[in-house]
């Protein structure tokens, strides 16, 4: 299993080209499906070229995933600046989850390749990269905690349950028609806030926007 990301080395111009192209193929053709040349031809390189930024097609698929979720963290923190109070951070972070996976599909099915060819075994920097958005939504569930917004509960284990919430509400929405995957976050997350909530919070009026 490689533990690599690809590396910036010559052009970083032209290794985010390439990262660009497969993710657009990974998503379409699925990794099986994919082959570097198709990849390399789509970013109009020759494929010797993919493999001085990559050493492999999987080294290749891995770093196009972290760069989803690079994207995927700046996308929370922009959604979550100025935003005060840990249920309205929570609540801003989740429907910019839910927007960003259903404003770019290839996004999504990268994840869905992830687990379906990988199932969860991603390299060090991935799992790093998990364990950092626990610990920041842990915090901002302890926050609330502290401030006497929220219940008392696990924020760990909380910060879990908000994933897979989220996870399955993207996954299984996008199938889901006439309801948007962002009608389906919207009342999923609402509900969750909701039972996240101290008596005295929902008095005050404390609630999602």
């Amino acid at each position: 299993m490689t533990t690599r990301n690809g590396t910036a080395s010559e052009d970083p111009a032209k290794r985010q080209a390439i990262l660009e192209r497969a993710i657009a193929a990974f998503a379409e053709l699925g990794f099986r499906g994919t082959d570097v040349q198709v990849i390399a031809d789509r970013a109009c390189v020759g494929k010797g070229t993919v493999y001085r930024y990559f050493r492999n097609k999987e080294d290749l698929f891995w770093a196009a995933t972290y760069e989803v979720m690079m994207r995927l963290d700046r996308h929370l923190d922009a959604a979550m600046q100025g935003v005060e109070g840990a249920a309205a951070k929570l609540w801003a972070s989740a429907m910019a989850y839910a927007e960003f996976f259903e404003n770019h599909p290839p996004y999504l099915e990268m994840f869905v390749q992830e687990r379906a060819e990988f199932r969860g075994c991603g390299p060090e920097s991935h799992l790093e990269f998990h364990e950092q958005m626990i610990r920041k939504f842990g915090g901002i569930l302890q926050q609330g905690i502290d401030a006497g917004e929220l219940r008392p509960v696990d924020p760990r284990v909380t910060t879990l349950s908000l994933g897979c919430l989220l996870h399955g509400t993207v996954v299984l929405g996008s199938h889901l028609r006439p309801a948007s995957v962002m009608e389906i976050a919207k009342q999923a997350v609402e509900l969750f806030l909701t039972g996240l909530r101290t008596e005295s919070a929902c008095l005050s009026g404390s609630q999602s926007p």
